[in-house]
């Protein structure tokens, strides 16, 4: 049966209605073409699905583009000098962090990186106000000063400035720092501050920093945005989108969906009491929790689709493009679920995230047979550079293939937890297959964060393949960050690695470090990689892997030619070009 609605909450209505009366057969509600602009998300249960094996599918009138908005429009900008507009913001938003001007992302304005050698980090803050810059700023309480280290990523409001003194909100800069008890030593390790890695930091949203045109300063008490137009732009006629809703669409329990055709679009995600970065965009968050050395403490990124406890669930062909947080999530317990034929581009955080971080769920909480396909992920992680393009947590049967992901500032596809702490043996996790992806430009050395892979692992996974990718360019540029091809991970373990194609990586092109990763195998690849120590886990093996290669044998050609959503043959480069 088709239904035509120009109205998402009247369709909703009738279809429910139709259920409830037993409607015998498979639904198709189709939108008419047009943004509908959400304060809060839609939200499906058992009560919007599925009967007797039928489906109710949501997708757009042929030929018409249906957007779901979390944006309202921003109007009434003004000359504030110096080339700059401003513009009053509704008092419906708290405080923006993104703006899209005619389609095209503004970020806060940030400084070029800052020397902080000088400086000392205490619970009370950090010192060196006055060298940084900071204390010459007019609104030092709107200023984040954002750090990076190896993997994480930190965005910590300030507080004020006194005698030096930067002080931040908390808990922010308190879970920022080493010893907070919540966390194991690794994450003491890579906090603020620590003298056993190198780490970075910067300034954003002063107002004397705006110098570059697409940026803007939120001025939190005269509710303003002040914006440096790109050239071109016309401030009196161009079309302006603040975020204000985090969600666009929630599955809860819901069963026998189909969404097709649709765009995910201009969400925020609300970060006033900061961002302390764990892993691939996890975050610590709160004044206090339980220890939790295995990574079962964190919370996962805001997602403009959450399907939680879902089955039979189809995402397919839908745009996810400008958000303030992730794409979509899959999790507590949603089962034989597919995101196919999708776009993620220009997200704050990361791409799809499947699975959950509780290496024994309940059974009714368990995620098992999701798969991601034919999907392209381009410049995911623009804000929380800590991310990943698609994340997979303690999942079973979880299939990854034919994806594009391109252009992303930390690793690419992220596969398992639990970091050999004793709460995470004999986890539910397993049977997962990476196969066929296009994995190219990720990793990227200017955004400085380190130690992570195109393809990286975690975790006992018994069955788990990895096989047939290509990798082009992972850390490029550097040997000394730890960026590899595929990365086994911690207890990465009973892993296979074959006939996938590594090419121009930073370090190496697969590594097994940890004597606990145990029986891998790695096999039949390709690379003109020449960093290539043995596996160090216990009875995992290399062999038959073509090293240093000068120029790749048609068989690798092959395989890479026909890595990733397509079209096909996808562009190989030839072995030896420079080129970015």
């Amino acid at each position: 049966m088709l239904l035509s609605f120009d109205d998402p909450d009247i369709a909703q209505r009738e279809v429910r209605r139709l259920l409830a009366a037993g409607q015998g057969q498979d639904l198709e509600v189709r939108l008419s073409g047009g943004t509908y602009t959400r304060a809060a998300p839609l939200v499906f249960t058992e009560l919007d699905s599925g009967r007797n094996g039928h489906t109710v599918t949501w997708t757009a009138s042929p030929g018409e583009r249906v957007e779901f908005s979390g944006g309202v429009t921003l109007t009434g900008w003004r000359p504030a000098g110096d080339g700059r507009w401003a513009a009053t913001v509704p008092e419906t938003v708290r405080a923006p962090r993104q703006l899209y001007v005619n389609g095209l992302r503004t970020a806060w304005v940030r400084s070029d990186w800052l020397e902080h050698d000088d400086c000392k980090i205490g619970p009370e803050g950090m010192t060196g106000a006055a060298a940084l810059g900071v204390a010459g700023f007019a609104r030092p309480s709107d200023v984040e000063l954002v750090f990076r280290v190896r993997w994480r990523s930190y965005h910590c409001p300030v507080v004020g400035v006194s005698d030096d003194v930067i002080r931040f909100t908390e808990p922010c800069w308190t879970n920022a720092l080493p010893g907070t008890g919540r966390v194991g030593p690794h994450w003491d390790n890579t906090a603020v501050g620590t003298e056993i890695h190198a780490w970075s930091m910067f300034a954003t949203n002063a107002l004397e920093l705006l110098t570059e045109p697409g940026h803007f300063v939120w001025d939190s008490a005269a509710r303003t945005v002040t914006y440096l137009p790109r050239e071109g732009e016309d401030m009196e006629s161009a079309q302006v989108v603040v975020p204000v809703a985090e969600q666009l669409v929630v599955l809860d329990g819901a069963h026998n969906l189909v969404f097709r055709g649709l765009s995910l679009a201009h969400t925020a995600w609300e970060r006033t009491a900061g961002y302390v970065g764990a892993q691939a965009g996890f975050t610590l968050t709160g004044a206090s929790g339980p220890l939790g050395e295995a990574g079962s403490h964190y919370t996962k990124p805001v997602a403009a689709l959450t399907v939680r406890g879902g089955r039979q669930i189809t995402v397919a062909g839908c745009e996810f493009v400008h958000l303030g947080g992730a794409g979509a999530v899959l999790e507590a317990g949603t089962k034989n679920s597919t995101v196919t034929g999708c776009s993620f581009s220009d997200l704050s955080s990361g791409g799809l995230y499947v699975g959950d971080i509780d290496p024994h769920p309940a059974v009714e909480l368990a995620d098992e047979g999701n798969s991601a396909s034919f999907n392209t992920f381009r410049h995911t992680g623009a804000e929380f550079t800590d991310s990943v393009a698609v994340w997979g947590g303690y999942t079973r049967n979880l299939t990854v293939d034919r994806n594009t992901l391109e252009h992303l500032p930390y690793s690419g596809i992220s596969l398992g937890w639990g970091w050999n702490q004793p709460e995470a043996q004999n986890p539910w996790l397993g049977e997962n297959r990476i196969s066929g992806n296009r994995i190219v430009d990720v990793l990227r050395v200017a955004e400085r964060q380190y130690d992570g892979g195109a393809i990286y692992t975690q975790g006992p996974q018994p069955g788990t393949v990895v096989e047939a990718n290509f990798i082009d360019r992972s850390e490029y540029g550097t040997t000394a960050n730890d960026g590899n091809g595929i990365y086994l991970d911690e207890q990465s373990s009973h892993i296979l690695v074959t006939r996938n194609v590594v090419t121009r990586v930073g370090y190496k092109w697969v590594s097994n470090w940890a004597e606990y990763g145990v029986e891998n195998r790695a096999a039949g690849n390709w690379t003109d990689n020449t960093i290539t120590p043995a596996f160090s886990g216990t009875g995992s093996v290399m062999e038959d892997n073509a090293v240093g290669l000068t120029e790749l044998p048609p068989e690798a050609v092959r395989v890479a030619e026909r890595a990733g959503a397509g079209p096909w043959p996808a562009p190989v480069e030839p072995l030896g070009s420079q080129e970015p």
